[in-house]
């Protein structure tokens, strides 16, 4: 009923997603558009799975580019890559916000406290749509290290990179030539691929990686596609306003339009160290058995002794929006996220929340917990982290199981893209495979490296009642 209303007030024409493969995230695959991957086309009939060994990608029939096929692509050293990146690139965000701090940009107070010349808007006025060195700084930093990593796959067109500040206008960072690009990693402090590598083996067989379940046919097609997303700093404007327990940096890996990998880095959530949370999501295979599938989801956190250093300030927190448990009745709390956005599409997600799916409930309806965060990354991991503290605690009650938890929820309007929410959704479905992240109206988000806004905003969901709470809105929606 009221979802011809919702989308007016999405950013652009949306196009359905074509595949629905469950109620968590999915798209349509679309094939790369490079000339060495056409001319190298074959059709075929994929069966694509992971090397129990190593966890690379292995078929008896598969595209071949040049000499490179996908069978070269081992999934746990390419996410290790990312994390490495992903480490390089909290470092610039903390040398940039240091330097800031340091310098005359700095009004004083903690809000607002970057003055205009450190900061543009990509719409005027609009404090969500705020650019700094920082994010341009750290994609270089990022894509650099994913270019020295997989070069040939890059080239060849079998990994596609997909960043946030792709089509930015270098407002901060001039361009950089391959010969000066040491010298950029040097400038934010940053440690140098040529003087220290890129680690490929952060996931090693002592991290339970060598296992990995196989790649359901439902996630494969004659076109194979690995997209990486990068957003180098989501929650730009929290990093501008201080609010920097918020700010993270997110690599999502996707296969087929599927989030299956990915890693978020908390830059600033700590004084003296850089925290990394990844994940890796593999759809599971009927056909294996059950104790090769519990393999297939793998989450964990790295840390890594940061260089730059942190101002330390009263918003830094290690919980970053609060506790995940707070307090002992928590637990029985439905906890509902969201920004402080005016767009009618969230006020009108908000209000049937409320009103046409708790309000159902009557006197069984669950007490709330309100939290009001930025930064979409942010408010996905805290989805996810709840629910493992949740999950925890639950294991340890005696005549409890997860069946009973309440759990939390996320809403989002329109304004999110595909680099927002690759990668958290793949460390949240590796944590919580009943997890759901969807449209405002229920669908999957699209990754096809082409369509990357989400029009129609993104609700993720964690928890029993939560993931029954969520559908039901879509559905009224």
């Amino acid at each position: 009923m009221l979802v011809s209303s919702l989308l007016l007030f999405s950013s652009m024409d949306i196009s359905p997603p074509t595949n629905d493969l469950s109620a968590t995230t999915s798209a349509s695959a679309q094939s790369m558009t490079s000339s060495t991957t056409s001319k190298a086309t074959a059709e075929m009939n994929n069966s694509l799975q992971l090397d129990a060994n190593v966890g690379r990608f292995v078929s008896e029939s598969f595209e071949s580019v040049g000499d490179m096929t996908i069978n070269d692509i081992s999934i746990t050293e390419l996410l290790s890559t990312c994390i490495d990146a992903c480490r390089r690139g909290c470092e610039v965000i903390r040398n940039v916000r240091h330097k800031l701090v340091q310098s005359s940009n700095v009004v004083g107070s903690d809000s607002q406290f970057f003055c205009c010349s450190a900061v543009k808007y990509k719409i005027t006025n609009d404090p969500r749509s705020a650019l700094t060195e920082a994010d341009e700084a750290s994609q270089k930093v990022i894509t650099e290290c994913l270019n020295d990593s997989w070069a040939k796959e890059i080239s060849g067109g079998l990994i596609k990179i997909v960043g946030e500040e792709d089509e930015g206008a270098d407002d901060f960072v001039d361009s950089v030539s391959l010969h000066d690009m040491m010298a950029h990693f040097d400038k934010y402090n940053s440690p140098r691929i040529d003087q220290e590598p890129i680690q490929r083996d952060l996931l090693s067989r002592s991290d339970n990686t060598k296992i990995l379940d196989s790649i359901s046919e439902a996630a494969c097609n004659e076109k194979n596609e690995l997209i990486i997303f990068i957003d180098p700093m989501d929650g730009t404007r929290e990093f501008v306003e201080n609010r920097i327990e918020n700010v993270q940096c997110l690599i999502g890996i996707t296969l087929n339009g599927k989030p299956i990998a990915g890693a978020v880095g908390m830059p600033m959530i700590h004084e003296n160290k850089i925290e990394i949370a990844y994940g890796i999501d593999l759809p599971s295979n009927s056909q294996q058995s059950t104790s090769s599938s519990s393999l297939s989801k793998i989450s964990g956190v790295k840390y890594f002794n940061a260089l730059n250093p942190l101002v330390k300030q009263s918003s830094v927190t290690d919980t970053g929006m609060g506790d995940y448990i707070d307090g002992e009745d928590d637990v029985k709390k439905l906890v509902i996220l969201s920004g402080d956005s005016k767009k009618p599409a969230l006020e009108m997600s908000m209000k049937c929340l409320k009103r046409d799916v708790l309000g159902s409930f009557g006197d069984s309806v669950p007490p709330t917990r309100k939290i009001i965060a930025g930064g979409c990354g942010n408010k996905m991991l805290f989805v996810q982290r709840r629910f493992q503290a949740i999950s925890e605690r639950i294991r340890h009650q005696e005549g409890t199981d997860l069946s009973s938890t309440i759990g939390s929820i996320s809403l989002a309007p329109p304004g999110s893209s595909s680099w927002d929410t690759a990668g958290p959704t793949a460390l949240l479905l590796a944590a919580d495979p009943n997890a759901i992240v969807t449209d405002l109206v229920g669908r999957p988000l699209v990754y096809d490296g082409e369509h990357l806004s989400n029009d129609c905003g993104v609700v993720v969901s964690a928890g029993h009642m939560a993931t029954r709470i969520h559908r039901e809105m879509c559905e009224k929606l």
